[in-house]
């Protein structure tokens, strides 16, 4: 079973996303905060990372911790998938999207506003790393 590791601090969407995951057979692994991601991460070796930018602490968190996973030769082979609202708050000039990415200071391999549809999640997940099975 292929393991999904979901980095966000919304708990509703967490939920939301790992019942989804859960029934399209992917194993999921879930943080809230921004703690101790390295170590987390490394207790999960997930197949796929979705990680949201936002968090209380510090509006742009996603854009460091995918640096830090990157940077790390035991994780960076680790596709993230960043799934924010960051658009829609309006906290950045300007708009984020896949042309965005870049290995130095956006390395994710997906850009993808929230909210997404359960349809959409699951496709982009499988575009990543297949199916769950």
């Amino acid at each position: 079973m292929k393991k999904v590791y979901i980095i966000d601090d919304d708990r509703d969407m967490v939920e939301a996303m790992g019942i989804i995951l859960t029934k399209n057979n992917y194993q999921v692994f879930s943080q809230y905060d921004d703690e101790h991601i390295e170590e987390k991460v490394r207790e999960a070796m997930p197949d796929v990372i979705i990680l949201d930018v936002m968090f209380p602490e510090d509006s742009s968190a996603g854009f460091s911790i995918a640096r830090v996973l990157k940077g790390a030769p035991d994780l960076a082979r680790i596709p993230i998938i960043m799934l924010s609202a960051i658009n829609e708050q309006g906290i950045y000039l300007g708009r984020f999207s896949n042309r965005d990415i870049d290995e130095a200071w956006l390395p994710v391999n997906m850009f993808v506003e929230k909210p997404v549809s359960a349809k959409a999640l699951i496709e982009k997940v499988e575009a990543l790393i297949g199916k769950g099975d």
